[in-house]
């Protein structure tokens, strides 16, 4: 499974595409070529019964009208006719003027056609001509490209055409020029498009650049990376990406929002694209070129959760989705560490920021207690810093020295009773109160020193209640015994830690995680280009491997497990997230078009969480695993 663009057939012809149109008239795709022969396709590309040879239309181009089974046929000229599904003349426009282009508006049953001089809205039950404008043109303005932009609470339905180096805003209500923007480029332009979304102006240009202005037509950006004219430009609203097709033989997605070039895919076969359209909204489009007409989507395997700084911020380090037992209605949350000294607490379902913190030092790790509403971050110089998550920024009540968390819910409703008071207090400063003592519940802070030992503590008082040796002196945050020590925790006793078992490794493990009795190790070794997942039985003490043709190809960036789905989900430098079964079988591979910087799973219908580019994205997961993985949690 790849994110991004994909290519899904394609249709070689001798006899070159003049135009090519889609919609609810055509029911489907419909591409007109040089002789006059008409080929249909379906929404999904699929090539539809050919029509008789004798079917050939006189038209420039064709455009498909938001009625069922109504086209348009327009050009060369004055030409303006309203045709039925089998391309049929129902209706002559009355008093056409030149038409160069056509398009219908979504949201009405309108068509606006531009060509010399002039821009005309038409009725499309009878052919009518609604507004007309001429007046502020030119009579030599021959318009060559045009984008709509739909009505909005403070503006008219609008049209944008060009013609040479400029642009003409045209105010399709009112029916008057609202504006002439001239030399927007140094070349004539030769594609344009509106993106609804951000409210942006696209063109492009013989200069092969691609530029992007703003509501006031200041520019945003400019791509350069084309080295052939761009032909056709396309918006896709759902992903904000922006489409171009270019005489270079490429199809390239740039993103608006980061100003930079996503994806580039060449073209099979060299013949560059003169064409470029379709619904744009998570199916099918189209490309075209002298020799055949190609159909592509684009795939969206993970979308922007929450925004929490991006580049600027740095990358994201940690991603920690704490458990909560059920069936206690708690929410989740999410603790997002990402840059050097930022922590932010997130609300999973909405992807809202609650809270944020700001150390002032490199942060290790972080962790954080729900029931308490506890934030609990360890810096690089080996302080454990404990603040209140109730109000916004999070509030330091006091310093500590410790990390890693560990809760056992023995009265989970007095647990949640008490979480529900806490939000009664949100937004207000903390307390010194005295918190009342829990004999049930117990919610212990531990945490590994470089000297090698183990120390537990007490969330509520800070107090140091266990220390014990580990790991033979070595470091425990760099594993450098080569070890790993898994413990029984008796969160009553005095002695909470006893040492259950001790598993050597060949490597330093770099991640861990359980699923029951069930240990997933990811370890790494560059040198060696090793970079595998194994599983570990606790009950048996037997190990579980995988093919390595099934390995990450580059550094591990994280790994996590679903207890829901019962996956392991590993994520790499290569740019893949890798999901495995208990079984340690691989499960999917989900290609990205970034670097995944670490990853968790979220909630009971298994989405996974990406740190990508210092922001939060989400994976609907559960749908692309197999179908009865994906019965777990429906």
């Amino acid at each position: 499974l790849t994110h991004g663009l994909q290519h899904l057939r394609n249709f070689p012809g001798n006899d070159p595409v003049r135009h090519m149109t889609y919609g609810k008239g055509a029911a489907g795709f419909i591409s007109l070529h040089r002789e006059g022969r008409v080929v249909m396709y379906h929404p999904d590309g699929r090539l539809r019964d050919l029509p008789p040879a004798s079917v050939s239309v006189p038209y420039m181009g064709l455009t498909s009208t938001q009625l069922p089974g109504r086209l348009v046929g327009w050009g060369p000229g004055a030409s303006l006719t309203l045709l039925d599904s089998e391309l049929r003349p129902l209706a002559n426009a009355l008093d056409p003027l030149d038409v160069r282009v056509c398009q219908v508006t979504e949201q009405s049953l309108e068509l606006v056609t531009a060509g010399a001089g002039n821009v005309c809205v038409w009725c499309l039950t009878h052919m009518v001509c609604r507004v007309r404008v001429t007046e502020g043109l030119g009579r030599h303005s021959v318009f060559t490209q045009l984008a709509l932009a739909p009505p909005g609470p403070e503006r008219h339905h609008r049209a944008f055409v060009v013609y040479g180096r400029a642009v003409v805003v045209v105010d399709l209500t009112a029916g008057r020029v609202l504006e002439h923007k001239r030399n927007l480029h140094l070349r004539d332009i030769t594609a344009l498009v509106y993106s609804f979304h951000l409210d942006f102006v696209v063109t492009a240009s013989k200069d092969v650049s691609i530029r992007v202005w703003g509501p006031d037509w200041g520019l945003c950006m400019a791509f350069v990376g084309h080295t052939g004219v761009v032909t056709s430009l396309a918006c896709c609203p759902e992903s904000g990406l922006l489409l171009s097709a270019s005489l270079d033989g490429t199809l390239r997605c740039w993103s608006m929002e980061g100003g930079d070039q996503v994806q580039c895919f060449p073209i099979e076969g060299g013949e560059p694209p003169l064409g470029l359209g379709g619904p744009m909204k998570g199916g099918t489009f189209f490309t075209f070129s002298q020799q055949g007409v190609d159909f592509w989507t684009i795939s969206s395997l993970y979308n922007l959760h929450c925004r929490l700084g991006g580049d600027l911020g740095g990358p994201m380090r940690q991603i920690v989705v704490p458990s909560c037992p059920l069936p206690y209605p708690y929410p989740t949350r999410v603790l997002c560490v990402s840059g050097d000294s930022n922590v932010m607490l997130v609300a999973a379902e909405t992807g809202a920021v609650l809270t944020s913190f700001s150390t002032g030092q490199r942060v290790r790790c972080a962790d954080y207690c729900l029931h308490k509403e506890i934030l609990l971050v360890l810096t690089e110089g080996g302080t454990l810093i404990r603040a209140s998550t109730l109000t916004n920024p999070a509030t330091c009540p006091g310093l500590a020295s410790c990390m890693v968390l560990y809760s056992n819910i023995a009265d989970g409703q007095r647990a949640l009773d008490e979480w529900k008071s806490l939000q009664e207090q949100r937004c207000q400063r903390p307390t010194n109160k005295k918190p009342l003592h829990d004999a049930k519940n117990r919610f212990l802070v531990m945490l590994g020193h470089n000297g090698g030992c183990v120390s537990v503590l007490m969330l509520d008082t800070g107090k140091v209640q266990y220390r014990t040796p580990a790991h033979n002196g070595q470091k425990i945050t760099s594993l450098q015994d080569k070890a790993v020590l898994v413990w029984r925790v008796f969160p009553y006793a005095q002695e909470c830690l006893s040492l259950h078992l001790n598993l050597f490794c060949g490597h330093p493990p770099l991640y861990l995680t359980l699923l029951g009795p069930l240990l997933a190790l990811a370890f790494q070794d560059p040198d060696s280009a090793t970079y595998s997942l194994v599983h570990f039985s606790l009950l048996n003490q037997s190990r579980t491997d995988h093919p390595p043709s099934e390995d990450h190809l580059d550094c591990i960036t994280g790994l996590c497990v679903c207890h829901q789905l019962r996956v392991f989900a590993s994520s790499s430098q290569d740019g893949t997230v890798r999901i495995w079964d208990e079984d340690n079988r691989l499960l999917r591979t989900l290609q990205l078009s970034a670097e995944p910087e670490c990853l968790a799973y979220s909630g009971q219908r298994g989405d996974l969480l990406l740190g990508i580019r210092g922001d939060l994205y989400r994976i609907r997961c559960a749908h692309l695993l197999p179908h009865d993985f994906q019965l777990r949690v429906y």
